[in-house]
């Protein structure tokens, strides 16, 4: 009878394979993370121990969520909220602020570049594949604006709601933002013309490039309080069924963080109204 040897013993050598079979499974995964910039230890322990909240937001100023003051500090009520929540960990908030679409500010917490962001971002299935979202800090409706003669005549006596119900025109929005897949959505039948940003979407409003602009209510009850004038050659339409929930994103590895800050929210009954945000007016 042959006998096996210490060093050829069947169950050492699936045991040795095992163990490289396990080690060689443990680096490509540490490849991946690597390549891929994502980090599996980073949380709420890791941001403490470096003292500082990387918070993204976009280049360009959304007042009065977040807007740079000529001496070149950034203020704004996402911008004191964010400073609220570093205080509750008693670590410094830090600006990653070189975004130039909310897709990018989306972006630079998925890459690892920011450990949350802000910019009036609204929750939407592509963003949740690559970072998680807090609890909502402002519900808002969607809503359009749309040139009032464009409507009537394709209503022909009809109810105006019907036309927009459905949709057929040229429709204006954010590029790079949630609205896109919204209006693709929604608006099936309906023209979609992509702007760089909102200032830029009214610009083509009223200009008839197109005949709708479709984002959140407050954009568009902001435009109608900056110009009244606006009233009588635009209408608004918010749509009671189709809502925005403006979130924080977070580090999709960071679950006590996202834990925290929806404490924080709770505790401190933190929700953004639109009143309040029409309220604001800067002063340089």
């Amino acid at each position: 009878m042959a006998l096996a040897t210490a060093g050829s013993h069947p169950c050492r050598r699936y045991l040795v394979a095992a163990a490289v079979l396990i080690v060689i499974v443990l680096g490509l995964s540490g490849r991946a993370d690597a390549q891929t910039g994502t980090n599996r230890f980073h949380d709420i322990e890791s941001i403490v121990a470096s003292g500082v909240l990387r918070v993204g937001i976009s280049r360009f100023d959304i007042p009065p969520f977040h807007r740079r003051r000529p001496n070149g500090l950034i203020e704004g009520k996402e911008t004191e909220l964010v400073h609220q929540i570093a205080r509750a960990l008693s670590v410094k908030v830090v600006f990653v602020d070189d975004a130039d679409t909310f897709d990018e500010v989306i972006a630079l917490v998925a890459s690892d570049r920011a450990d949350i962001a802000l910019s009036a971002l609204t929750q939407n299935f592509a963003a949740a594949k690559s970072v998680r979202f807090s609890a909502p800090y402002m519900t808002l409706r969607h809503a359009l604006l749309y040139d009032r003669t464009m409507v009537a005549h394709e209503a022909n006596g009809g109810a105006p709601e019907d036309v927009l119900r459905e949709f057929r025109g040229r429709i204006g929005v954010i590029a790079a933002s949630p609205f896109v897949a919204f209006s693709d959505r929604n608006f099936p039948w309906a023209v979609v013309t992509e702007y760089p940003t909102w200032e830029a979407a009214v610009i083509g409003l009223r200009g008839q490039d197109v005949d709708a602009l479709y984002s959140n209510e407050y954009d568009v009850r902001r435009v109608l309080k900056d110009a009244p004038g606006l009233h009588v050659r635009y209408g608004a339409a918010a749509m009671n069924d189709k809502q925005a929930f403006l979130a924080v994103a977070i580090c999709d590895f960071c679950t006590k963080l996202q834990e925290f800050i929806n404490f924080y929210f709770a505790q401190n009954a933190v929700k953004f109204s639109i009143g309040e945000l029409l309220s604001i007016t800067y002063k340089d």
